[in-house]
């Protein structure tokens, strides 16, 4: 692994802008050495892994100490890092990233583990879409298979013929429509009936052809991490080190092949595949620390709405399981993920409203203005000592 960073929470830059990275390198050690002393930055060393804590600033000329030492491969790792990108770049546009993006879904099945598949109606669909959209969703996933071990492959050719008509009349209806698939075929017929982007959750495990599709139309791509390929449980539980550092060393391969393929940075976004050949302990530990793939600098998708590892929390069925979404949704805005995933739109919008405003609003953004209280002229003690008020309170507010 080349790079493996620790960004500051988002408190510990506003309190100090300064606030260190944590950069850990199995590569390059030995130009590493050599040009953190020369830009005057510690360094320690534990077997084949070296540990920097460097600000933004200091970690900007580093990057330029191991450019000027043709150290390319540490130096590329480390722009990624401090020049993210800012703009998911999909088929026809590119999604803002300074704000958060609600994945509502639509389950072409009647057999989704959550129970809200709308089965295989045009109309159903287009329904359930407006209805996303309406509660706050920017993109609409269209999936036409359960994930579900226990549920057989559809054929790619019934697939394909059943995902075609959806996307098509929902790009009509101007949504930013997403292919949920890993099947060449059926990411083909997405692409050309208006879809934006391919969230092929096999992790390159069956090849590369639904990326291959997605590069070849200019489209997104969405990484999912996967142990295994789609649809079959490994025959003995996936033994981990460390879960989220091995996650971060496989998401660094396949970045590279897809890059191979024709797909640029600016397109791929990343998912640690949260059920995806993990204990329910280690999707909570992913989500712990969800920041770290970061690294990449590439926009980071959270799919974990209603998954199991809630219910090992809370003990409730897919259905009941919203609200423990919604708070860990909240949790990962403040490690930097933008792209959401989810069931219940409405309430994904809320959390990350207040999430949004928490973490990354600027100071004043939400202070009063000449007509909210207290400041409003002719404001009152009495708003607060009266039983009932004297005066309406300013819109949006209450006294």
């Amino acid at each position: 692994m080349t790079l493996r960073a620790i960004p500051p929470f988002p408190a510990q830059l506003a309190a100090d802008p300064e606030a260190p990275y944590l950069l850990f390198f199995d590569e390059g050690i030995e130009e590493l050495v050599l040009a953190t002393s020369a830009v005057g930055l510690g360094i320690s060393l534990d077997g084949t892994t070296a540990r920097v804590a460097a600000p933004v600033r200091e970690a900007r000329r580093l990057r330029d100490e191991l450019e000027a030492r043709e150290a390319g491969g540490l130096a590329k790792a480390l722009t990624r890092l401090l020049e993210p990108v800012i703009a998911w770049k999909l088929r026809t546009r590119a999604l803002d990233l300074g704000r958060a993006h609600v994945m509502g879904i639509v389950n072409l099945t009647d057999d989704s583990f959550s129970g809200d598949g709308v089965g295989r109606s045009v109309e159903a669909a287009v329904r359930r879409a407006a209805e996303l959209r309406e509660a706050g969703a920017t993109i609409i996933d269209v999936g036409a298979e359960t994930a579900r071990a226990d549920r057989p492959a559809l054929d790619e050719a019934d697939e394909a013929a059943l995902v075609r008509p959806v996307v098509a009349v929902l790009t009509r209806e101007g949504h930013v429509v997403s292919s949920d698939t890993y099947k060449p075929g059926v990411a083909r017929a997405a692409l050309e009936a208006g879809a934006e982007l391919i969230n092929d959750i096999s992790g390159l495990t069956l090849g590369a052809g639904a990326a291959q599709e997605a590069a070849n139309a200019g489209a997104g791509y969405v990484l999912n991490y996967s142990y295994s390929e789609p649809k079959r449980r490994p025959d003995s539980p996936p033994l981990y080190g460390d879960v989220v550092a091995e996650t971060v060393e496989w998401m660094e391969k396949r970045i590279a092949q897809l890059g191979e393929l024709g797909l640029p940075d600016a397109s791929i976004a990343v998912d640690p595949g949260i059920a995806f050949g993990k204990s329910h302990d280690e999707d909570l530990q992913m989500l712990r620390r969800i920041g770290e793939l970061r690294t990449f600098g590439l926009p980071v998708l959270l799919a974990h709405s209603r998954k199991n590892f809630i219910g090992s929390v809370n003990g409730q069925p897919p259905a009941e399981r919203d609200l423990e979404t919604h708070i860990a949704s909240a949790l990962a805005f403040e490690q930097g993920v933008r792209i959401f995933r989810v069931h219940d739109a409405e309430g994904a919008r809320r959390a990350l409203k207040i999430a949004a405003a928490i973490v990354a609003a600027a100071p004043g953004a939400y202070a009063p203005g000449r007509e909210s209280w207290p400041w409003r002229e002719g404001a009152s003690a009495t708003h607060m000592t009266q039983q009932e008020p004297d005066k309406a309170a300013p819109p949006g507010q209450r006294w």
